[in-house]
């Protein structure tokens, strides 16, 4: 393997754009002499980079210059004829220069922060949100939020001392029982709420980035190759590799039992459990807890993204199910004429944006029922 392919697999390797045949490809050269994965590892450490970005930002390069020039001229007066001086400390500062500034870049590259993209959709969602109402919090700032944690919240959720001392200026947003809410945090990751969830996080990072959830939240996390993202749960962190990811710590309804889980759309993530077991997920799977077993399983991001874009996704999910999410979401109470009718299922799409009424008309339509509104009631009746 030729030093060129070699660097170009390095590069790939530091920004994490190394494909499957690539990443072995770059092992293979690894393994070839053990000297190479320390160098490996120096690459991957963005503390050891900035550590020899330091080092090597104090070279006086004006007086290397000067001392290389003095050396090489010395050399040349002894070995050639007048006239002759070839500029070999050209060449010389050149390379000190190279050496600095490739050093510069590698640094730059590594702190450098990337907010990520959101798409047309999204905003779209932020703002009918907005319009319909269906945007609220409460929202707590200062020290006040770390003054009303308790010591045994501190430990539920992993609270060390470096994250508590960037708590001293915090901000608490918990959505109302039928609301949603988007923040955008200082480094530029866009969080989605759902409904009855907590956020608590820095008003400003530090070297790390670390928040609480407690409820539901899509993550669409900005890149910093300097500072991991973690999210602290009551059942586990989940740390940051990637860019969109789906936490749920509330344990769900009796059809599924799960106390929690995760759901990885884009990028890397890796859930490191209270027993300090860590598993790592992939593009279109999710981890789920049930009983503090942790399971894996492929499955289909498309209700998670579209549910960030403002639309209940339901795939095969009985009318109970279904519309215990609908009365949250509207803020109404459900009766079932026969208990019988809330074990049919439904499959479809439908705007969590738009007036009541065309959803509960989708729905009877192919669930064969009638719905009506009484008294912020939603009573369900088999069709006649």
């Amino acid at each position: 393997m030729n030093n060129r392919r070699i660097s170009d697999l390095l590069y790939k390797y530091t920004i994490n754009a190394l494909n499957d045949d690539e990443r072995r490809e770059l092992d293979a050269w690894v393994a070839a002499r053990p000297d190479r994965q320390s160098y490996l590892q120096m690459l991957s450490s963005p503390q050891s980079l900035q550590d020899d970005y330091r080092r090597r930002k104090s070279i006086d390069v004006q007086k290397a210059i000067r001392e290389m020039e003095a050396r090489i001229g010395k050399t040349e007066k002894a070995s050639r004829p007048s006239g002759s001086r070839f500029p070999f400390f050209r060449i010389a500062a050149v390379l000190v220069l190279l050496l600095v500034g490739g050093t510069f870049w590698y640094h730059r590259e590594q702190t450098r922060v990337t907010p990520p993209e959101i798409s047309e959709e999204v905003q779209l969602a932020m703002e009918q949100s907005r319009k319909m109402g269906k945007s609220g919090a409460e929202v707590l700032s200062g020290k006040a939020v770390k003054e009303v944690m308790s010591t045994e919240e501190r430990a539920l959720y992993h609270v060390d001392d470096n994250f508590a001392e960037q708590l001293e200026e915090a901000r608490r947003i918990t959505t109302y029982q039928n609301k949603e809410y988007w923040v955008t945090l200082e480094d530029g990751t866009l969080v989605h709420l759902n409904y009855n969830s907590r956020l608590i996080y820095p008003e400003k990072f530090g070297d790390r980035r670390d928040v609480i959830l407690d409820g539901e939240a899509y993550f669409m996390v900005a890149k910093d190759k300097s500072r991991q993202f973690v999210v602290h749960t009551p059942q586990g962190d989940v740390k940051v590799y990637g860019t969109e990811f789906v936490v749920n710590t509330r344990k769900s309804d009796a059809e599924d039992h799960k106390d929690m889980y995760v759901v990885l759309v884009k990028g890397s993530v890796g859930f490191t459990a209270n027993d300090g077991r860590e598993q790592m997920l992939t593009p279109g799977q999710e981890l789920s807890m049930v009983h503090s077993q942790l399971t894996v399983t492929d499955i289909d991001t498309a209700p998670f993204v579209a549910w960030n874009e403002g639309e209940f996704v339901f795939n095969n999910w009985s009318l109970e199910r279904i519309m215990s999410v609908i009365s949250r979401w509207y803020g109404l109470k459900v009766e079932f004429s026969n208990s019988s009718l809330g074990g049919r299922k439904f499959s479809g799409s439908l705007s969590r944006y738009e007036d009541i009424k065309p959803t509960i008309e989708t729905i009877e339509t192919v669930t064969g029922t009638t719905i009506t509104i009484n008294h912020q009631t939603l009573n369900i009746y088999q069709n006649k």
